[in-house]
């Protein structure tokens, strides 16, 4: 889960998986603001990687700590099959 953010293996979410792990994130009673906390950047950092704007490896790894993957690839797939 070491990825850079010039790693062509990171993608970006779209907007209905930055719904999804937004809902997933409201169901654990995690608001935006402390992820972007735990991430060491910021609110709208956070709001642009969920939007499918940007991507960051950083949002990824606590988005992932959070809701308990071990991967971004394990993250990304389980909202495709969420959202599907």
């Amino acid at each position: 889960m070491y990825y850079t953010t010039k790693s062509p293996s990171l993608q970006r979410l779209n907007s209905d998986k930055g719904k999804w792990v937004t809902y997933q994130l409201r169901l654990k009673g995690i608001t935006l603001t402390e992820v972007a906390q735990r991430a060491g950047c910021s609110l709208p950092t956070v709001s642009n990687v969920l939007a499918g704007r940007h991507s960051s490896a950083k949002v990824y790894i606590v988005l992932c700590d959070i809701l308990g993957y071990s991967t971004v690839s394990d993250l990304f797939a389980s909202s495709i099959r969420s959202a599907a």
